[in-house]
């Protein structure tokens, strides 16, 4: 089958060109598509929708529909269709490739939905000291925003996790849990850290820089040290398998929790800020801690068997 020339120019370019070539076609697609959304949205909602970085948490309306249309617009908008576009261009067989079902096993999914439940105390005592930060007074100013930004979030939460139905909890895990990580992994794992790896030449640091990104674009920055670490699993399960299904797996496990632990527990007690001494919740994460670092020394273990493979080819998995 003969190759589209448009693709072949674009896999023919330097990595840099590559990645600015992504980035503006993230940008513009996120853009046009999101401003579509929006007028859909003013017609929908009657009122006016704004992007989620720019707002604060009075100037969205306590209406779970609202918001809920809001995620997933941004979530098509910037992460889905960009990353589709960007690997058709990037690698034309991506479907027999990081995206194949072929190279996934139960084993594959067992191990990895165990580790997404071990990495919770570690994230958990991250987060509570992370949420505990402090600037200096001549950046109040910056701590003011940062604040912002956080009630903004958590405004999000608040208002579509209280109802607590059962059909809510369902919409939840559709929206909260299974887009993010499918749209997230995509962009983030599935693009971004590939072009990197092939930028700077090293598993290692790509994991690092697209984990960086991607707990800063979540303009979460009292939870930006528990969303590093959740990267940077994501980033190392995805460079060991090379198959994109592992971290969107772990990633909806780690929002699917809270999300159904919302409605069996209430909203308000799952989100309870931790109050236990950092010391005992130490000592209660080295079991955890433990099993997720051998379950991840085994990815790693089996990728080095299949190290002569490609950067971008699936690794085959074991039975």
């Amino acid at each position: 089958m003969a190759i589209n020339p448009n693709i072949s120019r674009f896999q023919g370019i330097s990595p840099l060109c590559q990645l600015l070539v992504s980035v503006v076609i993230i940008l513009v697609t996120g853009t046009v598509l999101f401003s579509l959304f929006l007028l859909a949205g003013n017609l929908i909602f009657n009122g006016d929708l704004i992007l989620p970085v720019s707002a604060t948490p009075g100037t969205v309306p306590n209406q779970p529909g609202f918001i809920m249309f809001t995620l997933v617009a941004q979530d098509i908008s910037f992460f889905i269709v960009p990353a589709l576009i960007i690997l058709i261009f990037l690698d034309p067989e991506y479907k027999s490739g990081i995206l194949s079902l072929e190279t996934l096993s139960l084993n594959d999914i067992f191990l990895v939905t165990i580790l997404a439940f071990c990495v919770f105390p570690v994230t958990g005592l991250a987060g509570q000291l992370n949420s505990g930060m402090t600037l200096p007074d001549k950046l109040s100013g910056l701590e003011l925003w940062m604040r912002e930004k956080e009630d903004y979030a958590d405004h999000l939460l608040d208002v579509i996790m209280t109802p607590g139905t059962f059909w809510g909890m369902w919409l939840n895990l559709i929206i909260i849990a299974a887009l993010p990580a499918v749209s997230e992994e995509l962009i983030f794992r599935g693009v971004l850290q590939r072009m990197f790896h092939k930028l700077v030449r090293s598993g290692h640091l790509s994991v690092w820089i697209t984990s960086f990104l991607f707990s800063a674009i979540h303009f979460q920055f009292y939870g930006f040290l528990p969303r590093l670490l959740l990267g940077l699993i994501f980033g190392y399960l995805f460079l060991w398998s090379r198959n994109i299904w592992l971290p969107i797996i772990a990633h909806f496990v780690n929002n699917a929790v809270p999300t159904v632990g919302a409605y069996v527990k209430g909203w308000e007690e799952i989100n309870e800020p931790l109050l236990a001494n950092p010391w005992k919740q130490i000592a209660g994460m080295i079991v955890p801690l433990t099993i997720a670092i051998l379950i991840l020394a085994y990815f790693r273990k089996r990728s080095s068997e299949y190290q002569k493979t490609e950067p971008d080819q699936p690794q085959p998995h074991q039975t």
